[in-house]
């Protein structure tokens, strides 16, 4: 009887434990099962958003333009929230709920989109059509003023203080690019410009760069594209190919006798005898790029070589940035500002990361209140998201508050968007060679055999290799034979299997010796630093 009691006692007692233990268990795996099935929706949705964003931008001169850069970012969060739409039982309404934050980082700062205030509605406008003074009071109160949207542009910006001469702030971006304003040694200045090492110039005798990082700069080129036209012609030139150059951030081509700029189809004729003899001589901005970055490193190391950590001056006046470093930032004499250990460039970053941070945190607590009792916060990104962030441009999703079970979904993704016409990377070059293929210049064809080097006839921004759309049809700006738009194909080895490269950073664009090992890349780097600077140079940029 005694072994009876005691399995009725272990019936009792055990199953329920079982039970509850069983159900927990289940629960935590439906939660486990929830958190990845909404993480891989919210990358899905954030990789489409990059998509549509690519798709925009890359079909446009004047992406960076900010009245064209707002429609293409609206037009990709509105992508992002039909996809997850499409994969979530949720409508847009109920999804920005839960999405404090989506965030665009730019060449030169970044929009975020989220809950905002509308301070312009019309019930501030009164019958005479002036503005209603609102108390704060009222204006917290009315929940009708909240619509969600693009917050204004904020700038990847620092300020310095000296004394009451020298106090100006600096404008950054994704590379060595930086615009000045303010007093410097008691004169306002306002100037943009690249920084680069001038001890790695040297000039000739018009006091021009020739030569950086001990290869020779090509002084010309000849550059062509393929151009579409609607119904085949427009003022009289037709779908082929065609030289251009570019000229104060404009394209122009020319056919014949005839010089144009192309627009959407339709060709605009040039009568300017300047810019048509710009066309004829072919000249590139290769050349000028390392001359006016040389002379601008210049001035900016005499004038603010000396400004260190200590002249920081953030929003709240304090100089706390993750940022250690005792060394000058601008000096551009002893140090290279486009080395990525650099002080400038870890600086550079330590304001961005601030930025973004300090906005984000703003943006993202104004959602408390918003549902339930979860508490809006900013997650901790790791240090491989940061370096995605700082050194391109990227989308970055939040989506927390959403209930999965005993929890609450708490996650984010950031998705690079390498292909823009944002600004020009290192690696945002593709060489051309006379085979008709398009390489990466860490190619491994192209280090280990020098004869292939000499087949090299041009190199672009790589999203001038993308399929363009017009008359509801399709074609591509680099063709091999124009009559047949035939184009140029990626190559296998570098571009469509990506482990066929050599380190582009090191061996490529810092190697100054010109040498791998006992590879030859003279001719390889010669190119590859006329291409880069002549697009970086030809960027558009709306604060130049």
């Amino acid at each position: 009887m005694k072994f009876q009691y005691i399995a009725v006692i272990f019936v009792i007692i055990i199953l329920p434990i079982s039970l509850v233990i069983g159900f927990y268990t289940q629960s935590q795996i439906d939660i486990i099962n929830r958190q990845t099935t909404y993480t891989t929706k919210l990358n899905g949705a954030t990789y489409d958003a990059v998509k549509a964003f690519q798709l925009n931008t890359t079909n446009s001169y004047y992406s960076s333009v900010s009245d064209s850069k707002i429609r293409d970012i609206e037009a990709s969060v509105n992508t992002f929230y039909n996809s997850l739409m499409a994969s979530l039982s949720y409508t847009k309404s109920e999804l920005q709920t839960y999405v404090p934050a989506i965030v665009y980082t730019l060449y030169d700062g970044y929009y975020i989109y989220g809950k905002r205030y509308n301070t312009y509605s019309d019930t501030q406008i009164n019958d005479s059509g002036g503005l209603i003074d609102m108390t704060i009071d009222t204006q917290l109160n009315d929940a009708n003023k909240y619509e969600y949207g693009l917050k204004p542009f904020v700038y990847y910006s620092c300020r310095y203080f000296v004394d009451s001469k020298t106090d100006f702030v600096v404008n950054f971006t994704l590379d060595n690019f930086i615009s000045i304003y303010g007093n410097i040694d008691g004169t306002y200045e306002s100037l943009s410009g690249y920084l680069i090492n001038v001890d790695d110039c040297e000039l000739n005798s018009e006091n021009k760069v020739y030569k950086y990082k001990g290869s020779e700069i090509e002084e010309t080129e000849t550059l062509k594209e393929y151009l579409k036209f609607n119904n085949g012609e427009s003022s009289g030139v037709r779908d082929g190919e065609y030289t251009y150059v570019v000229y104060q951030n404009q394209k122009i081509y020319k056919s014949g006798n005839t010089y144009f700029w192309y627009n959407q189809g339709t060709a605009h004729t040039v009568e300017n005898q300047e810019i048509k003899n710009a066309v004829d001589r072919q000249t590139q901005s290769a050349i000028d790029y390392y001359t006016d970055a040389y002379n601008f490193s210049n001035w900016v190391n005499d004038k603010l070589g000396n400004i260190r950590q200590e002249n920081i001056r953030l929003a709240d006046n304090s100089r706390q940035l993750e940022f250690t470093a005792t060394e000058p930032i601008f000096e551009t004499k002893n140090q290279d500002p486009e080395d990525i250990a650099s002080t400038f460039n870890q600086h550079r970053t330590a304001v961005i990361k601030n930025s973004i941070i300090s906005n984000l945190i703003t943006a993202i607590n104004s959602y408390n209140g918003n549902i339930s009792s979860y508490e809006y916060a900013l997650p901790e990104l790791t240090e491989e998201d940061w370096e995605k962030v700082v050194n391109n441009v990227c989308i970055i999703s939040f989506m927390q508050g959403m209930p999965i079970g005993g929890k609450y979904f708490n996650n984010y993704v950031v998705i690079p968007n390498d292909k823009n016409n944002e600004f020009v990377d290192v690696d945002s070059i593709y060489i051309l060679t006379s085979d008709g293929q398009y390489h990466m210049p860490n190619c491994t064809e192209l280090v280990e055999n020098s004869a292939y080097q000499q087949t090299i006839v041009g190199g672009y921004i790589n999203t001038s290799f993308e399929k363009q759309t017009m008359d509801g049809s399709y074609y591509y700006k680099h063709v091999q034979n124009s009559n047949v738009q035939m184009p140029y194909t990626a190559c296998y080895n570098c571009i469509v299997n990506a482990g066929g490269k050599y380190d582009l950073q090191n061996d490529i664009f810092a190697n100054e010796t010109n040498r791998i090992g006992s590879y030859d890349i003279s001719i390889l780097r010669n190119s590859y630093l006329t291409f880069l600077a002549r697009e970086k140079y030809n960027l558009y940029k709306t604060n130049n």
